[in-house]
């Protein structure tokens, strides 16, 4: 008899799939999108191609990775990028004690994306196509592309000046952006500089630490921009947006049934497609359903699910999810975008066996006691379960 398991997610290695159930707050891939210190361990790459071993080299770490990359010779498209970094990015500025400095503080900007290291390709790549910053092991299990010196920055404000940001990260930006002036033109330097620096702190991310607002009780907080959802400006940057927070789901249910109807007493099988965000990005889920439709506007399924808007995107305390999962609407419009859109990365291979699972559907191959154990041997071989 086939059986299955419903798998836990703190047993996987990889966030590729974030769970959807009894989760209240939009999760990331090893703290992906999160501000941290970034650690000063440096890896060594040996070069990409499709499927090539990357071996890092460091006394933390000595093993080998696959690349998952779609075509490790071009360039990212910049919407990609963007995208990715509205999903995994973070932007900014440290404030420390340092006694050789004429103010006695040092401020260091910062840019940075954190993925697991089975991801590293995509941070690779994204280095490749920017041409800017460097990628640093984070522990075992965990990379860091970081941008830091004020001349790579500049390049960074650039791009998302040019392919903006869509989420709410769009407002953490712009104060970035106002830090990063300041520190350019060399005003941190003087008092009211480095003050103003201090009051813009105190609204990107989580605000000033305990000892900064001890240190400096009277400065002038400085009120956060407020945030627009202006659509979806491209389809690249779903494709990127997804290769961070999207979210390729194959259930297989055990049910008991009879022997003339195997699908009944085998499993029934259900495939989804999801983002899960915080409830502050809920117009850009919404967004996302009216963009598809504006690239099949003759397509009856994707008019249904426009008309229907409400019924894919749902909110529970602090998260909003979009979540897909009539196989017509996988069929025409979802799996049909990827392939011309591609994800990239470990979820690329979620997306893969899921389309597989979806053509099985399409032909009734699950319908068979076949079809379902190779389904099975799919489900275990997705994202909680894959073997690296």
């Amino acid at each position: 008899m086939v059986t299955s398991q419903d798998m836990i997610e703190n047993e996987m290695g990889y966030r590729g799939s974030k769970s959807e159930n009894k989760v209240s707050v939009k999760e990331q891939r090893v703290d992906g999108g999160y501000c941290i210190k970034p650690m000063q361990l440096r890896c060594t790459l040996m070069g990409f191609e499709r499927n090539y071993q990357i071996k890092i080299h460091s006394k933390q770490l000595n093993k080998k990775y696959f690349s998952t990359l779609t075509n490790l010779n071009n360039k990212l498209n910049p919407w990609f990028i963007t995208g990715f970094t509205d999903a995994e990015g973070c932007f900014s500025f440290a404030i420390k004690p340092d006694a050789k400095s004429t103010l006695k503080w040092r401020s260091s900007p910062l840019f940075l994306i954190k993925l697991h290291i089975k991801d590293i390709a995509i941070l690779e790549l994204i280095k490749h196509t920017l041409m800017v910053g460097k990628i640093r092991t984070n522990g075992t299990n965990s990379v860091q592309y970081i941008v830091e010196s004020i001349k790579e920055l500049q390049v960074i404000v650039d791009h998302f000046n040019k392919y903006s940001l869509v989420t709410q990260k769009a407002s953490d930006f712009l104060i970035f952006k106002q830090c990063f002036e300041i520190i350019k033109q060399r005003e941190h330097l003087t008092e009211k500089g480095f003050f103003k620096l201090i009051g813009l702190k105190s609204s990107l991310n989580w605000g000033l630490s305990e000892k900064l607002q001890q240190t400096f009780p009277h400065v002038s907080l400085v009120e956060r921009p407020k945030y627009q959802f202006n659509g979806i400006p491209n389809p690249y940057w779903i494709a990127g947006f997804t290769s961070g927070d999207g979210s390729f789901h194959l259930n297989l249910k055990n049910t008991e049934g009879t022997v003339s109807h195997p699908s009944r007493r085998w499993g029934v099988v259900s495939l989804r497609f999801s983002i899960n965000l915080n409830i502050r990005d809920v117009e850009v889920l919404k967004g996302l359903i009216i963009y598809f439709h504006t690239l099949n506007k003759t397509s009856t399924v994707v008019k249904g699910m426009l008309n229907q808007n409400n019924k894919y995107v749902s909110i529970s305390d602090n998260t909003v999810s979009l979540a897909i999962t009539k196989i017509s609407e996988l069929i025409e419009v979802i799996i049909p975008f990827f392939e011309k859109y591609p994800i990239q990365g470990v979820k690329s291979l979620d997306f893969a066996e899921f389309k597989k699972v979806a053509m099985m559907i399409v032909a009734k191959e699950h319908l068979t006691i076949k079809g379902l154990n190779r389904i099975l041997e799919i489900k275990l071989n997705m994202t909680k379960h894959r073997k690296w």
